[in-house]
This record gives structure tokens, sequence and C-alpha cells, in this order.
């Protein structure tokens, strides 16, 4: 085993391996500011939404992932630290243990340390002070936690237990607002759905319900799936990925033919590219109903699942020693596959009759009502505020002036009838004639026009 292969495992092949079909993430707009610890704008979380929607893997990757890579390059070049840390336990290099030794390197590559850490100030200076310019002053500024501050001009053992903690927790926040950022969206989907049918006439609201229902159907008409890192899983890996024959099955031959870097250790990428098959049964890129975001879940579900089951040092890493040992990976030829039950069936126990049901869920009804609340009144003040801004740009009203009926002029012979015919009418019935002249003619005032009756028991 390569010295320094847990410490670069743990930190360089998660957090610097690009993944398959990865894109760079792009740059913060020059006129944000930009948090020193993690290179997005100040006051913000990574902005991960459009590869999620993709259905594209995402790595850990922060702005100090550069520094991390050249630490670890530089410690492997001593042999003196390599034995302490093949000595040492993973997951006590994972609590940052491994910084106790530093003090066993010698004098050049502890200058190198020096010399790197000095470079790495220099970055997040520049950084900080373009956030600062940009933010009229330091009031957004969030100092970085992966080195120590204090003894800024010597890479020390503070240094090294730093950088390998903050790796850690970031991870591990990544993974833990995933899994938020997922459960809020499927709810998003389903309080949107629910509002717009709520909006529909009964006919038509039928009509878009059965084609839910029939696109729900169409998605989870799939293969039964086999249960992640399950014996059949495994030998229908073999069998269809590596075509080899099924009955010729071997653990220790799997186990290396998937090493793809031979460093005796299944990462994150190597353990993701195990469950394609699974995938490819439930998501087609080409079909509409299949949604690519619930894909990406689907593929991190299985991996932690994985994990969880073989992972017994919580390194976030399967060693040969580890797949060896676990039950299910070596159970015997012939058991009955358990299956796995997938984020589609999930959704379905979500959307039953409303009662707690012994499944897994992507949300709980109580998150689901809470949520549809919270959306029902933002859409109410977003309809407000559009009214508003509508009356806002209306011109005044014309005030309506009350029409006179002004008559043409009268021929001078006509006039000395009407004088004539006037003079035969009583004074009191004429003045009622010309009160009855001089008044307006009233407007007809419109009928309401009265919008579609809704179900108000329907949808939010």
């Amino acid at each position: 085993m390569r010295p320094l292969l847990v410490l670069a495992a743990v930190l360089v092949v998660d957090v610097v391996a690009p993944p398959p079909r990865r894109e760079a993430p792009p740059p913060p707009p020059p006129d944000r500011p930009v948090d020193a610890q993690h290179n997005y704008p100040a006051g913000e979380q990574p902005q991960q939404q459009q590869q999620e929607d993709q259905g594209r893997k995402l790595a850990y990757e922060f702005t100090y992932s550069k520094y991390l890579e050249e630490v670890v390059k530089i410690l492997e070049t001593d042999p003196v630290f390599n034995e302490k840390l093949r000595q040492m336990p993973e997951a006590d290099i994972k609590e940052g243990k491994i910084a106790d030794h530093l003090d066993a390197v010698p004098d050049p590559i502890a200058q190198r340390l020096h010399t790197l850490k000095v470079a790495e100030l220099e970055r997040l200076r520049e950084q900080l002070a373009k956030q600062i310019e940009v933010d009229g002053g330091a009031h957004n500024i969030k100092m970085p936690q992966h080195l120590d501050l204090q003894n800024w001009e010597k890479f020390g053992k503070e240094d090294l237990r730093l950088l390998i903690k903050q790796t850690v927790a970031d991870m591990e926040e990544i993974d833990r607002q995933r899994a938020a950022q997922f459960k809020e969206y499927e709810m998003k989907k389903k309080a949107e759905e629910d509002h717009k049918l709520a909006q529909m006439a009964p006919q038509e609201r039928e009509q878009a319900k059965h084609d839910i229902e029939e696109k729900e159907k169409r998605h989870n008409e799939h293969e039964k799936l086999k249960h992640p890192g399950s014996r059949d899983q495994l030998e229908e890996v073999w069998e269809e990925s590596d075509n080899m024959d099924k009955d010729s099955f071997d653990p220790r031959t799997f186990f290396n033919l998937h090493d793809l870097n031979g460093d005796g250790f299944w990462n994150t990428d190597e353990l993701e590219a195990l469950f394609q098959i699974e995938l490819d049964k439930m998501y087609n890129e080409t079909n509409p109903d299949d949604d690519p975001r619930e894909k990406y879940e689907e593929m991190n579900r299985m991996r932690e699942h994985v994990v969880r089951q073989m992972d017994k040092n919580n390194d976030r890493m399967i060693s040969l020693e580890e797949f060896m040992k676990d039950s299910e990976a070596q159970a015997a030829q012939g058991n009955k596959d358990q299956g796995w039950e997938d984020i589609g069936q999930q959704l379905d126990h979500n959307q039953g009759d409303g009662q707690q049901v012994d499944h897994n869920q992507v949300y709980t009804d109580e998150e689901l009502r809470k949520f549809e609340a919270e959306y029902a009144q933002q859409m109410g003040q977003q309809a407000q505020a559009h009214e508003g801004q509508q009356q806002q740009h209306q011109p005044p009203p014309v005030p309506v002036q009350p029409i006179q009926h002004q008559q043409p002029p009268t021929p001078p012979v006509q006039q000395q009838q009407q004088q004539q015919v006037h003079a035969a009418v009583p004074p009191q019935q004429a003045q009622q004639q010309q009160q009855q002249q001089a008044q307006p003619v009233p407007v007809q005032p419109h009928q309401p026009i009265h919008d579609i009756p809704k179900d108000p028991a329907y949808g939010i």
C-alpha cells in the first residue's frame, strides 16, 4: 500500500479527482461579494441546482482543494511520516491526529510546507481585498477555517489538523445540503401540482389527475431492482458490465476489477459506477417521464447505503478487507435478493391516503403540510404584489361627465310655432318638461363577471 494512501484517499480522491462528465463550476459574478472559504457569493450557499437538474454528479470541491492536494503531495515524499501514518487507524487520520507527527518531517519538507502556506494566505488576502472593495467594508467577511491564522509564517500541526477536519466537515455539509434540497425540491413539485389542479374546472382537473397518474405509472414500470451491494447485484455487474461468466464470480477479482486506480480502496466514483445498471432500469435520458435530478439522488442513496453497510471505520471508502467480510456481498449463491425501493415508490407512499405507512418516505405528511401552507402564503403574497404593480401602472380614471343633449338650431318659423305651443302649456307643466330635458342620461352598469367556481376542499 502506498504511503499516505489513507490521507490522500480520504481528502484528495473524494475532493479533488473529477468524476465522469463533471463540468467546472462557473466563477462568481464580478459584482457579487465572495466568501473566502468556499468561493461563492457571501450570504449564499453553493449553487448546485443547474448541474443537479441535469442529473450530473457533483464533486466535493472547495477553493482550498489545490492547497490540500499540494500538502498531501509534499508529505508523501517523507518516508518517516509515511511510516507513522501506516501505523495509525483511518478514523484517527480523519480526526486529524496524524498532525501530531508533523514534527518528524525534515527541514526541507517543512520549508516547502511553509512556502505553500504563505502562498495560500496571499491568495486569500487578494480574495478578501476584492470582497471588501465590492462591499465597501469588511462586514461580510468570513475568515477561512482550513489553516492556522495565528502562526501565519509557519505550517504547523494545527494547520494540518484544521485542514483535515475542515475538509471532512465541508464534505458532510454538502451531503446534508444535498439531501435537504432534494426533499424541498420534491415537496415543491407536489405543492405546485396541487396548486395548479385547484385552479382547474372539475372536468379539466380529473383529466389532469389521470395524466399525472399515467406518467407515474409509466416511470414505475421497470424491472425489479436488485439490492445495492448484494451478491446478486454484484454478480449482475460481473456478468453484464465485466462480460464474465456469472457462475465464475470471484469477490477478490471483482474488487480488483473495479478498483480503477489500484489503491486498494473503492472511492466515491468507483462505488457509483457499480450502480449504473440499476439506474438504467429506472431512468432514460430521452424519456420526459424521468426526472434527471431524481436519478442523481438515487445514485447518492445507493452509494450511501453501501458505505453504511460495508464501511466499518467510517473513512467513506471500502477496503478489500471490508468488502471480503461483508455478509451481503459474500452471501451464498442463490440467496433471495431483498430488492430496493426506489424514489418513485417512496413518493407513491407519500401520495397515499395520508396515513403513516411502514415504508421509507422522501418527506413526511407533516413536512408536506407545513411546506404547502408556506407555499400557499408565498403565492398569495406574490399575487398581491402583482396586482399592486398593475394598479401603479394603470392611468388615473377619467371622470364621467353628464351627457347634455344639445338641440340643433331651430328655424325661425318652427321657433315661432314652438313659442305658440309653449304659451298654450300651463307654466307648472312647462317647468317639469324643462327639468326632465336637463337630466343626464344614466350609464347602465355592467354585470359582474363570475369566475369558474373552485373546489375549496382540493389542493392548497
